[in-house]
């Protein structure tokens, strides 16, 4: 397990207009990408009418748990327009992909995951804060800022206040969670490689060592699942329609 990405960055920092950018995040980032779309191309080669192939079927999984949780949302329902409704499933769908085999390079030496830094997990919360209010925008108009005011007259403004500090702290969380469970398990397995000489390591820590390699999957794939749920919720309640009757009220 390389220990460059752990704590800190310990690989060469380019300069990328002015910004100071760690090398060895940005090309685990572009290895996760490749894999991606990899994998969202040989599955589309691959398809097939009559029995499916392997991938066919992985893929096809994907479809079918992503839509899954998008068909039984409260929120976004089937009154909402089919081509916002492929958009928000062809997003959802390429951050849990994206999210998942990042936190699953952190398994495979020497590689490191990305989302054990603060710069991706901020960068993907980003991406979903501005996908989730330019939703609410495109659903609701420029009227979409009245939501946030739930009370009438001088009180609705200091209620603005709270839902702004409430919708900042958003993407605050959603980086910061992933961010947390990723380091915490990489921190876990540096410790686990450190605590016995290299002569019995095998011996005595093989063991506890695969169970949290094992573990440490687990956690990524549940981080995953978190991260795009968490995604939806916000949509949801940005695009619901009990949102429009509340801009209608702060209409009146």
């Amino acid at each position: 397990m390389p220990q460059g990405n752990v704590l800190a960055c310990s690989a060469a920092y380019w300069k990328v207009a002015g910004l100071s950018v760690c090398s060895s995040t940005a090309i685990q980032t572009w290895i996760v990408m490749v894999v991606v779309a990899g994998l969202a191309l040989l599955a589309a080669r691959s398809a097939r009418a009559g029995v499916p192939g392997r991938m066919q079927n992985v893929m096809e999984m994907l479809v079918g748990f992503v839509g899954g949780f998008i068909g039984g949302s409260a929120d976004v329902g089937p009154e909402h327009p089919a081509r916002s409704r492929r958009l928000l499933f062809e997003y959802l769908a390429t951050l849990f992909l994206f999210v998942l085999v990042a936190n699953m390079l952190d398994v495979i030496p020497p590689y490191s995951a990305p989302t054990n830094t603060l710069n991706t997990t901020m960068a993907l919360a980003l991406l979903t804060f501005l996908f989730t209010h330019l939703s609410g925008l495109v659903k609701h108009g420029v009227r979409y800022g009245r939501s946030f005011i739930h009370a009438p007259g001088g009180m609705g403004y200091g209620f603005l206040i709270l839902s702004v500090i409430e919708e900042l702290s958003k993407p605050l969380t959603l980086a910061f969670r992933l961010f947390g469970n990723i380091l915490a398990g990489e921190l876990m397995i540096h410790v686990l490689l450190q605590l016995l000489p290299l002569r019995w390591f095998y011996i005595v820590g093989f063991a506890p060592h695969v169970a949290w390699l094992l573990f440490s999957v687990f956690v990524g794939a549940v981080q995953a699942f978190i991260f795009m749920v968490l995604t939806l919720v916000y949509v949801g309640q940005a695009t619901a329609p009990h949102a429009d009757h509340e801009v209608r009220a702060g209409a009146h």
